[in-house]
């Protein structure tokens, strides 16, 4: 007989709830009262009273999407990010438009890690209770009064919604007996609760928490991640029965991926990605690791499906059964687990300027960005991608007389493209703060001399968000929307993408331009823009392909991409954005498949068009000296210059870990990472023959999940040319 959580997971796979999924009937608020916060609130709120209700047999925690029908992503002619609540029920009206000259109803960047527990502290009534309290302030403009209604209007909303479930829940209960009836009628009983107050058990927390995240993504369509669940629940499990505060942690898992009937994105099947925190270290100092961190392992080890993702914070301090199962789960193929080194995360955040509560605070927003829940949002600022910006520069150069000379004109390139991105960030920033104090005589004159809308970090007046933002810090005290920063931690990042290319590529060159003089620099850039076309052409390319690699603890490029990474990481520290907050650094690559297919053929051999290597992961067929090597290299960075995303992939073969010692094996591998500097890992396990195989055979394959990049997926979901890039990866 299967277990509870055994038929959830079936059921979840099969995509059951799709039976209650149909698109909402065309309905518009754009053309009722109020401001443009208020109208998209009371647009959430009519999802809230109109989409169905679903709650399937077994459920104990309840509540989902449902207001589109299930897809098959551009298959069926259907664009994948056309979920926000824009599509269903427009709030703008001609008026909003014109004066903005645009539609931007869409200009929602989520990425978001807002701080859940502020909901569960406050229960949905203290939060309406506050934004009515704080509308008789009469220093309040139009702008502040036009969201603290919007919050009203959302909470209320939500409010509504959980009422239904709980009458849902009663109705059905009507139909039970017994054990299933009992649930039903207490599952109704925490619904009308939590609809209004604050959660005192650990089911009503994790209830809570979950239509409070899943109001998020209705608001905001994806991307929201979740926080410490760890923390932010460990304070609710009392004396709850350990085996049902267990269960509940299963039940809340699923619920996390309970749209696989839907494409969100080019990955296929469900992919929003969302990420759990765990472990690390209390604002106090303390090991942040409890019942609920254990429980959530457990949770992974029974369920095993790839969303969400989790980012755990590995702490000194962590007692020493939280590696070891997270290690265990690892080598068995959980390939949607990464490790942070936290001593190293907290001290770089700290060094700087981050307060020391709010660094050992830090969890994550979507792959592996850091974010603090609820107290920043640092996402984001630029990522200026170097492989790009190296071959611009060999572009417009022409012969140089020296390898420092070309390294120079590089980072001068690199200088120009940081400070463009800040300055072109903070024009935004400053001109949406007019907006937010109610100067919109020069908001509007900025549109006007920048002929284009003007938007933060891809946040909008346009697009505000009045169920999330009481969710940060700040917010409700100003009375902002956080689209206007109102959030204590001003800091935003900026990325460095394509490293690994750029690095490759300034070592090849300077092996066999200014060492061996085999080639002139011209010849190198013409057989790049050729794409190694011809004899000449395939000859250049096979002696750059063999020149030294990142990736193989080889000082000759290891020290190349210290001085450029460094460089790059330690610029942004000259910036600050308008309203005060540091530039953090960061070194990512998302996205290997795409952004290849743009990137012209570089210098170290890379042919045009072909897949890129993931942030500080070597180049496919590149490591040469196998994972310790990788993880060598990767340790050479001062790693107090990141604070924001970094990532070293190291793809394994299962076998490395077969037997009684493989977990010891991966633990002694990440902890002499770790003590070397080392600051993140994101380690694939797997075997390249299931890979083939799945491929030929994918219903046998079913189950094998694989890490992209800072995202993970079922391998026979994926298109074909991202699982061809992932084999490669293992040539």
């Amino acid at each position: 007989m299967m277990t509870r959580t055994e038929f959830l997971r079936a059921q979840t796979i099969s995509g059951a709830n799709k039976c209650r999924r149909t698109p909402m009937i065309p309905m518009s608020v754009s053309d009722e009262p109020g401001g443009i916060a208020e109208r998209r609130a009371l647009a959430l709120k009519m999802i809230f009273e109109h989409m169905p209700i679903y709650i399937g047999p077994q459920e104990l925690i309840v509540g989902t999407r449902t207001f589109f029908s299930p897809n098959k992503g551009n298959e069926d002619g259907h664009d994948p990010f056309q979920y926000g609540l824009y599509t269903y029920v427009p709030y703008l009206n001609e008026a909003d438009i014109a004066l903005f000259g645009c539609d931007q109803s869409y200009k929602n960047k989520t990425h978001y890690t807002p701080d859940f527990g502020i909901i569960l502290e406050k229960g949905i009534d203290g939060i309406l209770e506050e934004a009515e309290n704080r509308k008789k302030d009469a220093s309040l403009n139009r702008v502040n009064l036009d969201f603290l209604s919007a919050v009203v209007i959302a909470y209320s909303g939500l409010k509504g919604l959980i009422l239904r479930y709980s009458e849902e829940a009663r109705a059905l209960a009507e139909r039970e007996q017994g054990d299933h009836k009992a649930e039903l009628l207490e599952v109704s009983r925490i619904c009308e609760k939590i609809s209004g107050k604050r959660p005192d058990t650990f089911h009503e927390a994790v209830q809570l928490l979950w239509f409070a995240h899943l109001g998020t993504i209705i608001e905001s369509f994806e991307f929201i991640n979740y926080g410490r669940l760890d923390v932010i629940l460990g304070r609710y499990l009392k004396d709850t029965p350990r085996e049902e505060a267990q269960q509940l942690v299963e039940c809340l898992l699923l619920k996390m991926y309970d749209q696989v009937d839907i494409v969100t994105s080019y990955l296929h099947n469900y992919a929003a990605q969302l990420v759990v925190t765990l472990g690390g270290v209390l604002p106090d100092g303390s090991s942040a690791v409890n019942e609920v961190s254990m429980m959530f392992l457990e949770a992974i080890d029974k369920i095993r499906l790839p969303e969400p993702e989790f980012n755990l914070r590995i702490n000194s301090k962590n007692p020493p059964e939280f590696l070891d199962k997270a290690s265990e789960l690892t080598i068995s193929g959980c390939n949607f687990i990464s490790y942070y080194n936290d001593d190293l995360f907290v001290e770089s955040l700290n060094k700087a300027g981050i307060l020391i509560e709010y660094a050992r605070s830090y969890a994550f927003d979507l792959c592996q960005d850091i974010n603090i829940p609820g107290i920043g949002d640092f996402f984001w600022l630029g990522s200026p991608s170097l492989a790009f910006i190296l071959m611009d520069v060999l572009k417009d150069c022409g012969e140089l007389h020296g390898f420092d000379e070309l390294l120079c004109k590089f980072k001068d390139r690199i200088a120009q493209e940081i400070e463009e991105a800040i300055k072109h960030y903070n024009i935004a920033e400053e001109h949406i703060l007019l907006y937010a104090q109610g100067q919109d005589e020069k908001y509007f004159q900025g549109i006007k001399e920048h002929k284009k809308p003007i938007d933060r970090g891809g946040c909008s007046p346009m697009a505000p968000l009045p169920l999330i933002s009481p969710l940060y810090h700040g917010s409700m005290e100003n009375a902002l929307d956080i689209a206007f920063v109102p959030y204590p931690v001003k800091e935003k990042g900026m990325f460095f993408g394509t490293a690994t290319e750029a690095i490759n590529s300034l070592a090849a060159i300077k092996k066999v331009v200014y060492e061996e003089k085999r080639f002139s620099l011209g010849e190198i850039y013409s057989a790049c823009r050729s794409n190694y076309q011809g004899e000449k052409g395939a000859f250049i390319k096979s002696v750059l392909w063999n020149c030294p690699k990142w990736g193989n603890n080889d000082d000759y490029v290891d020290a190349i991409a210290k001085d450029v990474l460094e460089f790059c990481l330690s610029q942004t520290r000259n910036y600050k954005t308008f309203l005060g907050g540091r530039v953090l650094g960061g070194i990512h690559q998302p996205h290997p498949v795409p952004t290849g297919k743009n990137l012209m053929a570089t210098p170290e051999g890379r042919c045009a068009g072909t897949p890129v290597a993931v942030t500080l992961t070597p180049e496919s067929g590149t490591a040469k000296n196998g994972p310790t090597a990788i993880l060598h290299s990767a340790a050479k960075i001062d790693p107090m210059l990141v604070q924001w995303n970094y990532c070293v992939m190291v793809n394994y073969f299962a076998s490395t870990f077969r037997g009684n010692n493989g977990k010891e094996i991966f633990k002694c591998l990440l902890t002499g990472y770790f003590k070397e500097g080392g600051l993140q890992h994101q380690p694939n396990v797997l075997n390249v023959e299931d890979l083939k195989n799945a491929q030929l055979e994918p219903v046998k394959y079913k189950d094998l999940i694989v890490r992209l990049w800072g995202v993970s997926a079922h391998f026979v979901d994926l298109p074909r040319e991202l699982q061809d890039e992932l084999i490669a990866r293992f040539s």
